[in-house]
């Protein structure tokens, strides 16, 4: 859920002598952005097909995507899904479990009518059987919802389709989320500003995502009373992976600080008074 679109500076540090392979398109709602040096057209516009699939999968807008398929059975037993639909579903629970339920992807109740719904939300209500592969949302009224935790599970598929054909280096920018592969050649990383901070951010092998009220004011809702998250500024997240700055952005706007269990780095913009945090094992 970004507050506000990241500038990467990719341009300036890859130089005007450098031949690329740049393309955007409207996905999930927003502009997504591939930035990649010398790398066919054909392989970019295959990146974009991943991400357009996993569109048709997440989106609560498609009444035939899987997850609408799932919480439209709510409350009937559990729904066989395919193997793909099912490891997101435990990639968006295992991160409500790392973040303390901060992040919980079965706020839906909550963000569709109101906190008298929040006795329908508990990520650990979901109930996963990996031998039948099939999911169960046990209550009626229960339901799934991907907004925080998609563009950066369909961003790390997206590249893992360039990883897969030998892309050394690459930047997405999937309305303000940014996922950097490699580095532009002779530096270090790729330059991301980010408001708040005076110098540009160096990204290398990870993800830069914001949670904040600017855009949509009320539009997070707290799993844990049900209410809109009304303050200033914004919370980022890096990390190596897109799907879990996405979440952790989410989880760390929700409780404006950063908690021992969060093992990337975080960046608060003005309005909530921390420090940046280094894990010590990091990648970012």
């Amino acid at each position: 859920m970004p507050a506000f679109l990241f500038l990467a500076l990719a341009a300036n540090a890859l130089g005007a002598d450098h031949q690329h392979a740049q393309r955007v398109r409207q996905i999930m709602g927003t502009l997504c952005e591939i930035d990649a040096p010398d790398v066919p057209v054909a392989l970019i516009s295959a990146a974009f097909a991943e991400i357009e699939r996993w569109d048709r999968v997440l989106s609560l807008y498609k009444g035939a995507s899987d997850v609408s398929v799932l919480n439209h059975a709510a409350g009937t037993g559990p729904v066989k899904v395919s193997a793909d639909f099912y490891a997101a579903v435990e990639a968006a629970l295992r991160l409500a479990r790392e973040t303390d339920g901060a992040f919980d992807p079965t706020i839906l109740p909550v963000l569709r009518d109101g906190p008298a719904k929040l006795p329908l939300v508990g990520w650990r209500k979901v109930r996963l059987d990996p031998m039948a592969r099939t999911v169960e949302l046990p209550e009626p009224g229960m339901g799934i919802d991907f907004g925080g935790i998609g563009k950066g599970w369909a961003l790390d598929k997206a590249a893992g389709v360039l990883k897969k054909a030998g892309v050394k280096r690459a930047l997405f920018n999937f309305g303000g989320q940014i996922l950097a592969i490699g580095a532009p050649e002779g530096h270090e990383g790729w330059a991301v500003t980010i408001p708040g901070r005076a110098e540009p951010l160096l990204v290398r092998d990870a993800s830069v995502s914001a949670s904040g009220d600017s855009e949509h004011p009320g539009h997070i809702k707290s799993p844990f009373d049900g209410l809109a998250v009304r303050r200033p500024g914004a919370a980022v997240a890096v990390l190596p992976s897109a799907t879990e700055a996405d979440a952790w952005s989410t989880a760390l706007f929700i409780l404006g600080k950063t908690p021992p269990s969060f093992r990337g780095r975080s960046f608060f913009d003005p309005g909530i008074p921390t420090v940046p945090h280094t894990h010590k094992g990091g990648r970012s």
